[in-house]
C-alpha cells in the first residue's frame, strides 16, 4: 500500500479545478462520515472555523477535523451543541507515479499516458470562507473555541475563528 502524501503537495489552487468524472473509471470514497452532528435543536451562537487564504482541503484531512472538534465537545458538553461541515470534497486529486531507482524500467512510462490516477478528493476553500461551524449555548462558547482550535490544528492553512450571536 502506498503512502500519504504530505499535505503541502495539494494545498495550493493554482490550476484549474478538475471534477470531471467521464475518464474516471473508479473515485475514491470520501472519508467524511457525517457533514452535521449533535443536537438539532436551535442555539443562538455560532463559532466558525475560517481559512485566511484559498486552499484545497483533502477529505481526510477534513475528516480528521471534524473528528478533534467532535469528541472535544462530547466530552465536555455532551450533546449540548451542533456541528455542521459547510465545504464538500468534490475536487479529484490525481498522481502520474513515476518510478525511480534500480529496475524503474518495468515500472513506469514516463510522461507517456500521464493522466494519472485518482489517490484523493479535496474541498477547494476560498480565503474568508467557513469551513465548519459549531453551534452552541451561551454557556458553551469557550469549549466551542476550544474545539474549533483543535480543529485548525488539522487543516492545511493558516485559520481564524469568529463568535457570532445568530439572529
Amino acid at each position: 500500500m502506498a503512502t500519504l502524501r504530505p499535505g503541502k503537495i495539494d494545498r495550493k489552487t493554482n490550476n484549474p479545478s478538475y471534477t470531471r468524472r467521464e475518464y474516471i473509471r473508479v473515485l475514491p470514497h470520501i472519508k467524511i462520515s457525517h457533514f452535521d452532528m449533535g443536537s438539532n435543536d436551535k442555539f443562538p451562537y455560532e463559532v466558525s472555523l475560517i481559512v485566511k487564504n484559498d486552499v484545497q482541503i483533502r477529505h481526510n484531512s477534513l475528516e480528521a477535523a471534524r473528528i478533534a472538534a467532535n469528541r472535544y465537545m462530547e466530552k465536555k458538553t455532551g450533546e449540548d451543541y451542533h456541528l455542521k461541515i459547510r465545504v464538500y470534497p468534490f475536487q479529484v486529486l490525481r498522481e502520474n507515479p513515476v518510478a525511480t531507482g534500480h529496475h524503474a524500467d518495468r515500472y513506469g512510462n514516463g510522461m507517456r499516458l500521464s493522466f494519472g490516477k485518482p489517490i484523493s478528493r479535496a474541498a477547494r476553500v476560498k480565503g474568508g470562507q467557513k469551513v465548519m461551524t459549531l453551534y452552541v449555548r451561551e454557556k458553551g462558547i469557550l469549549r466551542a473555541r476550544e474545539a474549533i482550535r483543535r480543529a485548525a490544528m488539522k487543516i492545511p492553512m493558516g485559520t481564524l475563528t469568529e463568535v457570532r450571536k445568530v439572529s
